[in-house]
């Protein structure tokens, strides 16, 4: 009987703890909306970046903040979600960086502090770390 009443207990305080997490005051007034099989903050839209073959890739502000990626072959099936990591609170944007190569651009969002991190794609889809920008035309 103790046993049983020590379970009890554990699974109520795990339940309690649970619903702590999921409420956090960070958390509380965000809204989540699902796109292409994912989970992004409603805030900031989707950002779809079109590459010169026709191929796509998309970018969204995931719940953790994270900016998340997937893109499509050249048969139109998307890949997977992937983290690329960051701490967003913008929508993610894109741009051309190098204007003499168009599988080159820069994906970029704006953090807590209005600041501007980014990242470059190079022509064969490496991406760059982040790299702090003190404009989003520099560098």
């Amino acid at each position: 009987m103790l046993v049983r009443k020590l379970k009890a207990a554990a699974v109520a305080a795990t339940a309690v703890a649970s619903v702590a997490v999921m409420a956090t005051p960070a958390q509380a007034g965000a809204a989540y909306c699902s796109y292409g099989g994912g989970v992004y903050l409603c805030e900031y839209s989707p950002t779809t970046r079109v590459l010169p073959n026709g191929t796509k890739q998309d970018f969204v502000v995931g719940s953790d903040r994270a900016v998340w990626t997937r893109w499509t072959d050249s048969d139109g099936d998307w890949s997977r979600w992937i983290s690329m990591g960051g701490k967003a609170y913008s929508k993610v944007y894109t741009y051309d960086y190098d204007t003499s190569d168009p599988w080159s651009f820069r994906m970029f969002y704006y953090d807590q502090q209005a600041e501007y991190w980014g990242r470059n794609r190079d022509h064969d889809g490496n991406w760059s770390g982040w790299i702090h920008y003190d404009t989003p035309l520099n560098g």
